[in-house]
């Protein structure tokens, strides 16, 4: 092969940074070798999604209505505050702050996290009211210069009943509801409810029973109406949404009143938009639904954008970007009889970059929503080949590698991943510096363009990730913590501008402690830990009998970790691979998954377990949406993390928003400086996804802002 598998000690020498070990704190004491090459550790992901114990219950029936009183207004007279009003106020004028509350029973309530994850993700301002113990008064509505607390009001079920003493009561009382529905009148504020049921309490839904069922693991697809296209406006007008471990109400319309169909199975109608006989918008499903369910996820942000008229702070988008970890270098080779070789393990082709390139084009045609969908090459400049010339080898060995992968430099994202791929868990300084700088200097050398703000580390060394025994190479590491990283390394890294270094979802002390967030490294802060998915693609396999066969031995009934109750075939594996997958890209999370340059071995026909992986998400996201997956490179990923970080740090601070429906417009203030996402801001900075829009505003302390609102229908 003409790979030069490591720099001389003389080339090395004129790559290393100014700067030695005593620049830096003293690094602790080393556990062992400095390990390079194809040793890896293996990160394991979840192999399956997330469900609830057991399917929902039926809601309790309780006969009967609230009696509505329709002279009853919230809004106080502000021309005479103290005289309280007497007449509805004109919908048109009423100001509302762009937030939402949430109406559950109480902390076991599974509607509070249902919407709560929902809103977390999002960024969004709210509160919840737990009406068993929480009384709702006007006050609970109202800010102090009469304007509406909340733009959205989210019911966990349309009645709030609970068990007391043998009987079934609501949360909340007549006067409690007809307060919140004066509040919803006077304020044109629409009421979205995940559960509801036939009946008239506490109000008519327009609902009349057809049949009910509980519903398992085997799916009841909904299908969207018109009026629920209109709805959930990014999900396409054929997608068929699996209503998964729920109870079901199974109804129809009744005669005569105002509601139409959302969601449907057949004739049987399984979500309602619905107006009340005096006016106010309201909307239910009649089903359980959740936080870990796919239903969940395809819903329940709709919901909330209707009942907010798509006016509220964050953002929800959905992304997909793959790492390819170690290219240039070797690795593991993994086979279907559980035997490692190391030596000389597997290496990639000429080919088989060519052929990376070629699949990812087609999946941009096949799968118009991911055109974008561009690969991002975590490379390891010690073992590629300095003398290559830039001819691609569409059929070449292991030698054209290096040339093949100049000729198509353009076609792919370039990430730092370290000159040799050491642990750098223990690393000097100096050593930690040359392998960043000189990884860069390779680069330039071949051509390669790699943001220098962007390091991606060998097994996510250096930041307290590693097992005790340096050479264990089958178990997980160990998550000491970030307080255990590497000083030597962190300064290294800082020295040569690291602005963001990979994590890794699997470790709890990567994880960020709000959405699509980066974590400030707590003992270096000019540094932030931006996490990856972990997949389990083995980093070691290249086949699917290979990858079948590994994956049964962790999670089979007999594996390392048992989760399914039979070994999996490939195609059964790879579909539980993807609906993990499906789970972050619904859910907008924007981190990327990481694979291995063995996953894009050509096993035959052109075919890969990682696109394999890729064909699998993007069928199951396509028939799903209409938006489209973004798929930022890795500057403009960190940059978005670190705006999120922002955003959150407003929402702890207080940031405040107002919408005025008279003057169309929001506005925006807060005690901290800083800057927040607002969907359905449009004018100046604003950018538009798919039906909806978003502007990102800064913010000076204790100063507002305001712009153009673009409220949805």
């Amino acid at each position: 092969m003409a790979l030069l598998k490591l720099l001389t000690a003389a080339a090395v020498g004129t790559l290393l940074v100014a700067g030695t070990a005593s620049s830096a704190t003293a690094a602790p004491a080393r556990r062992g070798p400095v390990k390079a090459g194809h040793d890896h550790a293996l990160v394991l992901g979840d192999p399956g999604p997330r469900k609830p114990a057991k399917p929902g219950a039926p809601l309790p029936s309780v006969k009967g209505s609230v009696p509505l009183k329709r002279d009853l207004s919230v809004r106080p007279n502000l021309q005479s505050p103290s005289s309280g009003a007497t007449t509805l106020a004109a919908p048109a004028t009423a100001k509302v702050g762009l937030r939402a509350l949430v109406l559950g029973v109480d902390s076991g309530d599974w509607g509070v996290d249902t919407w709560r994850s929902t809103l977390d993700r999002v960024g969004a301002a709210y509160d919840v009211l737990l009406t068993k113990d929480q009384p709702l008064t006007a006050a609970s509505l109202l800010r102090s210069d009469g304007a509406g607390k909340y733009n959205a009001i989210l019911l966990t079920s349309s009645s709030l009943l609970y068990n007391s003493g043998g009987s079934y009561i609501s949360g909340l009382d007549g006067t409690e509801w007809n307060t919140l529905w004066a509040y919803e009148r006077d304020y044109a504020v629409r009421q979205a409810a995940l559960y509801t049921s036939y009946g008239t309490f506490p109000e008519n839904y327009c609902l009349t029973s057809s049949s009910e069922t509980s519903v398992g693991d085997t799916a009841l697809p909904a299908s969207l109406t018109t009026a629920g296209a209109g709805v959930f406006d990014t999900l396409k007008t054929t997608a068929k949404v699996p209503i998964l471990q729920s109870y079901v109400y199974k109804t129809r319309v009744a005669a005569g009143c105002a509601a139409d169909p959302v969601l449907v199975n057949g004739s049987d109608i399984l979500g309602v938009r619905s107006t009340s006989t005096d006016g106010r918008e309201r909307l239910a499903l009649t089903f359980t639904s959740n936080q870990y369910l796919t239903q969940s996820f395809l819903l329940t942000y709709g919901m909330l954008r209707w009942a907010s008229r798509g006016l509220f702070l964050g953002e929800q988008r959905h992304f997909l970007d793959v790492d390819v970890d170690d290219w240039f270098n070797t690795a593991d080779h993994y086979y279907p009889d559980g035997h490692i070789e190391s030596d000389p393990g597997f290496a990639m082709s000429g080919h088989e970059a060519y052929n990376a390139n070629q699949r990812q084009t087609a999946l941009r045609t096949t799968y118009p929503l991911a055109s974008g969908l561009t690969l991002n090459l975590a490379y390891n400049g010690g073992d590629a080949d300095l003398t290559a010339g830039t001819q691609c080898s569409p059929n070449g060995g292991v030698s054209t590698l290096t040339a093949t992968s100049r000729c198509l430099a353009t076609k792919f994202r370039w990430i730092n991943h370290t000159l040799t791929h050491p642990e750098l868990n223990f690393t000097d300084y100096a050593t930690s510096s040359n392998e960043i700088a000189a990884n860069r200097t390779v680069a330039t050398q071949l051509g390669l363009s790699q943001p220098n703000a962007i390091l991606k580390t060998g097994e996510y060394s250096g930041l307290g990730v590693y097992n005790d025994n340096p050479d264990d190479d089958v178990d997980p590491p160990t998550d000491h913590g970030l307080a255990a990283s590497n000083p030597q390394f962190l300064a290294a890294a800082k020295a040569l501008g690291v602005r963001y270094v990979h994590g890794n979802m699997s470790f709890p002390s990567h994880v960020p402690d709000c959405f699509n967030c980066g974590k400030v490294h707590p003992l270096e802060p000019s540094i932030t830990v931006v996490p990856d998915w972990p997949t389990n693609i083995a980093y070691h396999t290249t086949t699917p009998a290979e990858q079948t066969a590994f994956y049964n031995s962790f999670y089979g009934p007999s594996g390392k970790f048992p989760f399914w109750p039979t070994n999996l075939t490939y195609a059964q594996m790879l579909d539980a691979e993807a609906n993990v997958a499906l789970t972050h890209l619904a859910t907008g999370s924007l981190y990327t998954h990481t694979f291995h340059i063995a996953n894009l071995h050509d096993y035959g026909s052109g075919r890969t377990l990682l696109t394999d992986w890729l064909e699998q998400v993007l069928a199951k996201y396509s028939a799903y949406y209409t938006v489209p997956l973004l798929s930022p490179d890795w500057p403009t990923l960190a940059a978005y993390a670190t705006q999120r970080t922002a955003h959150f740090a407003e929402l702890r601070g207080g940031v405040d928003a107002v919408y005025d429906p008279a003057a169309h417009t929001i506005t925006v203030s807060g005690p901290l400086a800083g800057s927040v996402t607002v969907s359905g801001a449009s004018g100046t900075g604003s950018t538009t996804y798919g039906p909806e829009v978003s502007a990102r505003l800064t913010l000076a302390a204790a100063t507002a802002v305001t712009v153009t609102a673009s409220p949805r229908s």
